[in-house]
This record gives structure tokens, C-alpha cells and sequence, in this order.
């Protein structure tokens, strides 16, 4: 039996073939979610292991490239060693890869507690929508290499990280940001905080994000920023491609004010700050989110269009058609094109992923070779986890190459049927057939790329949409031949001035998919809200995800397995029974028929939303209930209670009985009234955040705060915020 699962398993890895380099990213992956995964930092013990691996990894690989497969045994152990070397190894220089990137990071700086004057150079400027009602739009600011003016910190060395403030202009300061160019020294005043720690124990990390991402802090501009005449020294190409996106999105605007032009200034130039929140509800609720974030798809547009255009204006000249290799040349200008494209949007993450994988396929396609394969995806994987292993974690970069993994494995499934090519050939012999399978490739490829991102959507932003196909069918096409080709032309004539006809024939397009959106938001049961997904949960969906696309014969139904598998987990992990907020001191307790906020303004919504995730049901009411004496008592399973008393609670208090009360939470200065049970106060929410309760019946409650869920990292205040003051130091020392 023991030889027949070896063969068995032997025969499985023998059938991949070289579909088992694919699987390199993967091992890295793997490695990077471990080091991030660790309560504290490395140790010394676990960097021996590390080396062990690395070590068994080499003289593995070594070792199967000096056997000689001669019997089928020993084919076996050469490709058993290199799958198992290849493995360790690529996990091992992930785990080296991730904490050098964390090592490499600068301390965070200790931030003014009061407001101060920061002068720095101006390195963003980006809007920033509303967040609610009857609150104006402002304008997000990012200076480097700030300094303060004040006499508390004289001779500070200028920040090594950037400092993001936000201006919200008051009546009259409408035109204060005018002139304003990148790399300008400006002076501004500003109150600043540091980076905030995660909402609820297990929320979204603040501090990790801008650890890596290499922001001091954040706050609040209480003046209009004072250009400087110093020079600001900022002539780099970032610079320039920030001036450029400003260029651009200013052209816009004053062509498509509203959120037409909004719109069209996150597809073009990467803007994403004036879109309003019932816009990206809308676009979120019907599915259609991915329009707005430049990626795969408009890439492709571009860089198809381009192509198009460009074969077919060299085939007019019969010298040129005769001489010169057209569709070679056209590809090499779509490239630029679309090289051009994902620099003006930013050059964020599913663009730069795109742009890989498209200039592997042109170098294919110019070689004779497979233009989009498995492989190719792989490199692109394998190349930006080595530039920024923390991109991991990234939701854009977990969403993009899941819906590519998946289409391409789809689209790979149908080739192999036997009637997909002759048959699909056959078919578009007549306007009507070529319609209907123009109709049925896009409806296939919504349906992969949707059924692939939307347990990560689910993970991420807490809601399911189950009518995002009927949406993709009718909004792609509607993006691809109206909205994507008025854009390009728009750009082409920006610089002439003429930009204002096709912008607003960009724009019409841009209302219909609004108007689509809207309706399809508005739709009976649109988005459904879903519980958080803790972070080994999407880890278990993408192993298992990936297993399913990349693995060849009946082995890929183990990937189905963990697929299934951790859906089915969200629902049967335990939820927290009751939440202490530390931002806004919120108090929020689940109850049957959902959540309720006992404590606090829970007007932000970015804290509900949180709040709902973590409970994974929907808020029902906001107030505070009827207590006796100021005193309120919450019953548990098992008929343990917990005691709660607000910030303007009673103090002098008598004659409470204690009896099966396990956990009493004071909101103010109170003296505690069972002094024999679990406290918790204003001083432990300063101390470790936000806190979680939970009911574990007749073994009373668990409690977890953010600090125990973030450990010791360097990204958290036992570590990386050391209270370091940008001061030189002494001659002495």
C-alpha cells in the first residue's frame, strides 16, 4: 500500500512537469507570511533553523542534479530532492527576505504632542474626498524631509520619514493651494499624531502599513501651507511624473467637474481623492470597484488599442508594409504605450503586475513563443516579492494575480476540451455568431475573475455582491470601446488644448456606468454584510486557490478542499461578545439581532464599519440602555456578568453584588466595585488598546487586546517607536 502512494505521489509531481517553477512564488510567499505571522521578532534559534533549511535546501538541489536517473528509483528521489530543495530554499530566503526589509526601515520619530509649524518639501498633493455629509473636500499633503519650528526642537536632523497632513480649506482659503508645485518648500502648521493601531484586536495594523510604507505619522492642517523661497531641490522623476498626474488631473477637472471628471481622473492619471463615498459605495456595491483601480484590464485597452491603431496606420504606407516588420513594431509601441500609461497612474501594484506580464508576452510573442502562460506569471510574482516582500499582505496584489491565476487556468481548461478551438473558430463566421461569442468570453471572463476575488472582496471589505457579473457584462464593453478610447485621445490632445470634446464624450460613458452602478447598488439584496476573515483564513483561501489553478490532474481537488474549507470556517470561528474601543472610548456590545454602541459617538464611519466586521453583524441601534444607578449588567451564557459603568457614572456607589460577575469596565476614574474580578479601564486601553471580549461559557471570558494580537515587532511601540527624537547627537558621543 505504502509503495502504491509513492508511486502515486511520484507520478503526480512527474506529471507537472515544468509547471513546478510556478510553484517558487509560492514557496516565498509562504515564508514571508511566516515571519509576519511571529508574535515577536526572530530569535536566534529560529535563525539557525532558518540556515539549517537553507543549508538542506542547497545540498538537496546539489545532490538532485547529480544523480543520474537511470531506474525509476532513483528518478524518483532526483525529482523528490528537487521539489523538497526548491521548497525549503525558497521558503527560507522569503523569511530572510521579509525581516530584511523590516530591519531596513527607519525608526519611527517621536511626534509633537502639541500643534506645531512643519516646513518640509512638497512631495504629494492629492485630494481627498468628504467623508461625510456637510463636511468640505481637502487635500492631502505629504511633505519630506520635515522639520519643526519650534523651540522644542531646535537642531533637529529633517525626517527621515514622510509626514501626511490633511487640509480641509475654510471659506476663503479655496485658492490657497494655488501655484503649489512638487518638491516646493512649504510651511505649514499642523497637530500630528502618530501612526493609530489596529480599531479592534485583529483590524486592519496602522503602525505595520506605515512602518513599511515609510510615513512618520499623519494629522491635521490648521493653516493653509506658505510656499518658501528656499529651493526645494525636488527635480527627480518622481517629482516630475507628480507634476505630470497634477497637470492632467487639473485638465479634467475644469473639463468634467463632478464625479464624471472624478472618475476619469482615477482611469487616466490614477486620482482616486475626488471620488465621493456614494460613488465608491456604488462601484463597490455592484462589483464594478476594479474599474476605478488601474490594473489588467485597462491596461490591456490601452496597449490593444495602441497596437490597433499603429498596424494599421503602418499598413497603409505599401514601403513600409513591405519593408518593415508592422506588427513587431506595433508591439513594441503598445509596450511603451502602455509603459507610459502605468507611470502616469502611479505605478502601483496591479499596474507595475501588468506591465510585467505584458512585456513578457510581447518578448514571447517577438520570439515565437506562448504569449501569457503560468510561468511568466510566476516570474512577475516571483520579481515583486523580492522587491517588496511586504506586498504579501497587500490586498491589491492578493486580488490581482488571484484573478489572473484564475483566468488563465480557465481559459487553459477550455483549450484542453476538445471542441474549444475548431468549434470556437467555426463560430464567428457571422456578425451575430462573433457577437454571441464575444458575449460569452466576456461573460466567462467576469465570472473567473469574479468568482476568484470575491472571497478576498468578502475578506477585505466586508460585504458580498452577488450581482457583480450581470454588472461586469454590460460596464466592461461600455469601458473598453467608449469610455477607455475617448480617454486616450483625450491625453493625446491635452497638450494641444483640445482635450475638452473627447473628455466629454468620456464623460457620457462615465454616466451610463454610474448610472448602472447606481441601480445595480440599489438592487434587492446587493451587498450582504459579512464577518471579518481572520488572516490565516485567507491564507488557507489562497494556498488553496492557487493548488486549484496550478496543479495538474485529480490532485487539484485538495485546493477545492481548502477553498471550501475556509469559507466554511468565517462562519464557526468564534466572535467577540462585546468590544472597548480605545478611539473614542466606544463600547459595543453584540447582541441578539445585532450589535449595539453603548459608549461614545460612533459617528465615524470607518469605526462602525470596523465594529460590524469584527462582529460580523450589522449595527441595529445607537444609545445607551436603561441602568440602575448608572450601573449596567450584561448577562453571559452561562450566567456570568459584566459590570459597566460610563465616564459620568457615580462613584459612590453601594451595596453591588459581586456574585458571577466576571469582568467589571470603568470608563472614567471610578473605584472599582469588585475588586476581586478582571478589570478594565480608560488606563488599560492606553496602555494596550482596543480589548476583546469573549464568552466561553462556564469558563467565564478571554480577553485580547491589540498588543497581545500585535506581539513585538518593530513596527509596534515596544519596538520600532522608541521614542527616538530627531536630534544629531553630542560630540561625545
Amino acid at each position: 500500500m505504502g509503495r502504491v502512494m509513492v508511486r502515486m505521489m511520484m507520478s503526480g509531481l512527474a506529471r507537472q512537469g515544468r509547471r513546478l517553477t510556478c510553484w517558487l512564488p509560492v514557496g516565498m510567499a509562504l515564508g514571508i507570511a511566516g515571519y509576519f505571522a511571529l508574535p515577536t521578532e526572530p530569535s536566534w534559534e529560529l535563525y539557525l533553523l532558518i540556515a539549517l533549511m537553507l543549508g538542506a535546501g542547497l545540498a538537496l538541489l546539489v545532490w538532485s542534479g547529480r544523480v543520474e536517473a537511470v531506474t525509476e528509483r532513483a528518478a524518483h528521489g532526483q525529482l523528490l530532492g528537487c521539489v523538497l530543495g526548491g521548497g525549503l530554499l525558497m521558503v527560507g530566503l522569503g523569511f530572510l527576505l521579509a525581516y530584511g526589509q523590516a530591519h531596513r526601515q527607519p525608526l519611527m520619530p517621536l511626534l509633537p504632542l502639541e500643534a506645531v509649524w512643519v516646513k518640509g518639501h512638497l512631495a504629494e498633493l492629492e485630494p481627498v474626498a468628504a467623508q461625510h455629509e456637510g463636511q468640505k473636500a481637502g487635500w492631502r499633503i505629504g511633505l519630506d524631509d520635515a522639520v519643526f519650528e519650534s523651540p522644542w526642537w531646535v537642531g533637529m536632523t529633517p525626517l527621515r520619514r514622510r509626514v501626511i497632513v490633511t487640509f480641509r480649506p475654510k471659506a476663503g482659503q479655496e485658492d490657497a493651494l494655488d501655484g503649489l508645485v512638487m518638491g516646493q518648500s512649504v510651511r505649514l502648521r499642523a497637530l500630528l499624531r502618530s501612526p493609530s493601531v489596529p480599531l479592534w484586536p485583529g483590524g486592519r495594523d496602522g503602525q505595520r502599513a506605515a512602518w513599511f510604507d515609510g510615513r512618520a505619522g499623519a494629522g491635521m492642517a490648521l493653516s493653509p501651507p506658505q510656499r518658501l523661497h528656499e529651493d526645494g531641490g525636488g527635480h527627480g522623476m518622481s517629482v516630475w511624473t507628480t507634476r505630470l498626474r497634477q497637470t492632467v488631473a487639473i485638465s479634467i477637472e475644469k473639463a468634467l467637474p463632478g464625479q464624471e471628471g472624478a472618475v476619469a481622473a482615477a482611469i487616466l492619471c490614477g486620482e482616486t481623492g475626488r471620488l465621493s463615498a456614494g460613488a465608491r459605495q456604488n462601484y463597490a456595491a455592484s462589483g464594478l470597484a476594479h474599474l476605478l483601480a488601474v490594473a489588467g484590464l485597462h491596461l490591456g485597452f490601452v496597449m490593444g488599442m495602441v497596437f490597433t491603431v499603429t498596424r494599421r496606420c503602418l499598413s497603409l504606407s505599401q514601403r513600409l508594409s513591405a519593408y518593415w516588420p508592422c506588427r513587431e513594431v506595433a508591439l513594441f509601441v503598445s509596450l511603451c504605450a502602455g509603459a507610459g500609461y502605468v507611470v502616469l497612474t502611479g505605478l502601483h501594484v496591479p499596474g507595475l503586475r501588468a506591465l510585467g506580464l505584458a512585456g513578457l508576452s510581447v518578448l514571447a510573442l517577438l520570439l515565437g513563443r506562448r504569449a501569457v502562460s503560468m510561468r511568466g506569471l510566476a516570474l512577475i510574482c516571483l520579481a515583486l516579492e523580492v522587491m517588496s516582500p511586504v506586498l504579501v499582505l497587500d490586498v491589491s496584489f492578493q486580488m490581482s494575480f488571484a484573478a489572473v491565476m484564475a483566468l488563465m487556468a480557465g481559459y487553459e481548461t477550455l483549450r484542453n476540451l476538445s471542441f474549444s478551438r475548431e468549434r470556437y473558430e467555426r463560430q464567428g463566421r457571422t456578425i451575430w455568431q462573433r457577437g454571441g461569442t464575444f458575449l460569452a468570453s466576456l461573460t466567462m471572463t467576469s465570472l473567473l475573475a469574479g468568482l476568484a476575488t470575491l472571497p478576498l472582496s468578502m475578506a477585505y471589505f466586508g460585504a458580498f455582491q452577488p450581482w457583480f457579473v450581470v454588472a461586469n457584462i454590460v460596464a466592461v464593453p461600455l469601458m473598453g470601446v467608449w469610455v477607455m478610447p475617448a480617454g486616450l485621445v483625450a491625453l493625446l490632445l491635452m497638450p494641444f488644448g483640445l482635450s475638452v470634446l473627447p473628455l466629454h464624450v468620456m464623460g457620457w460613458g462615465i454616466r451610463l456606468i454610474g448610472w448602472l452602478a447606481a441601480h445595480v447598488a440599489a438592487a434587492p439584496l446587493a451587498s450582504w454584510p459579512v464577518p471579518s476573515f481572520p488572516a490565516w483564513v485567507v491564507g488557507l483561501y489562497m494556498l488553496g486557490l492557487t493548488i486549484l489553478c496550478l496543479w495538474r490532474g485529480w490532485g487539484r481537488s485538495a485546493g477545492m478542499v481548502l477553498i471550501v474549507g475556509a469559507l466554511v470556517a468565517v462562519w464557526l470561528i468564534d466572535r467577540p461578545v462585546m468590544l472597548l474601543v480605545e478611539q473614542g472610548h466606544i463600547l459595543a456590545l453584540r447582541q441578539a439581532g445585532g450589535m449595539r454602541v453603548m459608549e461614545g459617538r460612533p459617528g465615524n464611519g470607518l469605526v462602525r464599519q470596523e465594529m460590524q466586521r469584527a462582529f460580523g453583524w450589522k449595527a441595529q441601534g445607537v444609545g445607551t440602555p436603561v441602568c440602575e444607578a448608572g450601573i449596567c449588567r450584561f448577562s453571559l451564557r452561562a450566567g456570568q456578568t459584566i459590570l459597566w459603568r460610563g465616564a459620568e457614572g457615580p462613584d459612590d456607589v453601594q451595596d453591588v453584588p459581586c456574585r458571577n460577575v466576571v469582568l467589571e469596565i470603568r470608563m472614567g476614574a471610578q473605584h472599582p466595585l469588585c475588586p476581586s474580578v478582571r478589570q478594565l479601564g480608560a488606563t488599560d486601553m492606553r496602555r494596550e488598546g482596543s480589548w476583546a471580549v469573549y464568552d466561553e461559557g462556564r469558563n467565564g471570558i478571554r480577553l485580547l487586546s491589540d498588543r497581545m494580537m500585535q506581539g513585538k515587532r518593530f513596527w509596534t511601540e515596544d519596538e520600532g517607536f522608541q521614542s527616538v527624537a530627531p536630534f544629531p547627537l553630542a560630540k561625545e558621543e
